[in-house]
């Protein structure tokens, strides 16, 4: 009677493959989805970014259509003559002088006041409204802006508003006053040294007067 040999159940080889194909399949499956978990926000993120640049691209598209660009011929003229309208009325106001002593402040001042405002925006022509408010409000012509803006408002309020008080008429020649001193302090700022000469003939002036006194 011969022995019964050893008997094996070895793996086969061909399953010992599928089980590392399926773990690979796994893992790329595993690779694809974190990138959409991960990624998420930034694909939302990027699809917002890009919806904002076509919603302000359409918008400047628009503005240009309303605005077109004018040629530098165009543009002097068109700041020539604002700024000499306005120059024209800001004096020729004067003329209502009398009026605004009497009572009436409103010719005197409406005139005076939109021909300042014509004025200031004869230079909107040449550098355009962003290079003029950046201009303006920088940090050498900031206060002289805003009060040469305010000053302006102030005027036409009190004028429409106040005028039949008898001190109104008093108010509003100071209020005029404000307007062109400050706006020749702004125009001062673009002259070098211009405002340190001044300042140091005001100081001379106040010493001399404090002396004599």
């Amino acid at each position: 009677h011969k022995p019964k040999a050893f008997e094996t159940n070895p793996t086969p080889i061909y399953s010992k493959s599928k089980t590392m194909q399926a773990l690979a399949e796994a893992g790329q499956s595993m690779k694809a989805l974190l990138p959409m978990a991960v990624g998420g926000g930034n694909s939302e993120e990027s699809e917002s970014s890009t919806s904002d640049s076509a919603a302000s691209s359409s918008l400047e598209e628009e503005v240009c259509a309303l605005f077109p660009s004018l040629s530098f011929k165009e543009r002097v003229v068109g700041c020539a003559a604002c700024m000499t309208t306005g120059y024209l009325l800001s004096f020729g106001g004067f003329s209502r002088f009398g009026k605004l002593m009497l009572g009436d402040p409103i010719p005197f001042v409406m005139i005076t006041t939109f021909g300042n405002i014509l004025s200031l925006s004869g230079s909107l022509f040449l550098m355009g409204p962003t290079a003029q408010l950046k201009k303006m409000f920088h940090k050498k012509r900031k206060v002289a802006t805003i009060l040469y803006l305010s000053s302006m408002l102030v005027t036409i309020v009190v004028a429409l508003t106040l005028h039949q008080y008898k001190w109104a008429g008093l108010v509003l020649v100071l209020l005029v006053l404000v307007q062109y001193v400050a706006i020749a302090w702004y125009c001062l700022s673009y002259i070098p040294f211009a405002r340190k000469g001044i300042k140091r003939l005001f100081n001379k002036f106040y010493a001399n007067i404090m002396d004599e006194s």
